[in-house]
C-alpha cells in the first residue's frame, strides 16, 4: 500500500522501499516556497528514521521542471525586511543541511529546468539524473542575491573552482550535455523513457545491502581529518561484515542468487 500524502505543495509517498518528496507547484515551474522547505525538512526527518525506506527521491512535477529555483511570489513577502529574509534563509539553508547530511541515498531526478535554489537542492542529493531536455543555471547575479556559503562549496566540489566561478559570473543557462561534462549530473537520459531508466537506477540501489551503501556514504563524505570520522567509519565497516546480510550476500552468490538484504 502507499501511503501519499501533500503538505504545503509538498507531495510524498514511499513505494518500493524508496521515499518520494515531489515538489509539487507546476503553476511556477515548481519553485519552492518558504512553507515549502519547511515540509522537506519535516519529511526528511520522518524518511530518516522509516527502516522501510532504503534511498529518497527528490523531483518535480510534471514535465517542465524539476525547481526554477525560489518562489519570487513571496520575495515582497519573505525577502522585503531583514527579519522576514533572515527566516526564509535559515528555513532553506536547515533543510539543505538535513538533505545533505542524510544517512541514506538521496537521488535528484532533474526532468527540464533545474534553476538557482532548484541546483542547490538537487546538488545537496548524493546522485543527479537528468533528462536531454533539462537545462541548468544559477541566476544570483542577475538578481542581486548572496549564494548560501555551503550551497557554493558543494558546487565547488563537484565541478572545481573555476567551472563555479564561469557558472556564478555569468549566469547563463548550460545544457544537460554541458551538466555531464561538468560532473554535476551523473547519467542523461532521452526524455520519452526518462521514468522507465530512472526507476531502474533506483530499484537497483534500494535492491543493494542497505549497510554497506550507508558505510559507502560516510566514507565517501568524511572529512579525512577528522579523526572521529574516520574511526566511525572503521567501526562501520565491521558492522557490516558481522552483519547478516554480509552472510546473505555470500550464500546468494554461491547459490547464484539474487541476494535478499534486509539492513541487519
Amino acid at each position: 500500500m502507499i501511503d501519499k500524502s501533500t503538505l504545503a505543495n509538498i507531495h510524498s509517498y514511499v513505494e518500493d522501499k524508496v521515499g518520494y518528496i515531489i515538489l509539487d507547484n507546476p503553476s511556477r515551474l515548481n519553485a519552492i516556497s518558504l512553507s515549502m522547505w519547511e515540509k522537506i525538512g519535516i519529511l526528511l526527518k520522518e524518511y530518516e528514521n522509516n527502516n522501510n525506506i532504503r534511498c529518497v527521491v527528490l523531483k518535480g512535477k510534471g514535465k517542465k521542471a524539476f525547481s526554477a529555483g525560489a518562489d519570487i511570489s513571496e520575495f515582497n513577502d519573505n525577502r522585503s525586511q531583514s527579519d522576514t529574509v533572515l527566516k526564509y534563509d535559515n528555513v532553506s539553508k536547515n533543510s539543505l543541511q538535513i538533505l545533505q547530511r542524510f544517512s541514506k541515498p538521496t537521488i535528484a531526478l532533474i526532468d527540464g529546468y533545474c534553476i538557482g535554489g532548484g541546483l542547490a537542492t538537487a546538488l545537496s542529493c548524493d546522485i543527479r539524473l537528468a533528462s536531454k531536455k533539462s537545462t541548468f543555471a544559477i541566476p544570483a547575479a542577475k538578481l542581486g542575491l548572496a549564494y548560501d556559503y555551503l550551497g557554493i562549496k558543494k558546487l565547488r566540489d563537484i565541478v572545481g573552482p573555476s567551472r563555479a566561478k564561469y557558472i556564478f559570473f555569468t549566469a547563463r543557462q548550460f545544457t544537460s550535455d554541458e551538466a555531464m561534462q561538468m560532473g554535476i549530473i551523473e547519467q542523461i537520459f532521452n526524455d520519452s523513457d526518462f521514468d522507465e531508466h530512472t526507476l531502474k537506477v533506483l530499484n537497483a540501489i534500494s535492491d543493494n545491502a542497505p549497510l554497506t551503501i550507508a558505510s559507502a556514504k560516510l566514507a565517501i563524505d568524511a572529512d579525512p581529518q577528522d579523526s572521529k570520522m574516520i574511526q566511525r567509519c572503521r567501526e562501520f565497516e565491521q558492522v557490516c561484515f558481522s552483519s547478516k546480510d554480509y552472510e546473505e550476500g555470500r550464500l546468494a552468490f554461491s547459490e547464484k542468487r539474487k541476494p535478499i538484504f534486509k539492513g541487519h
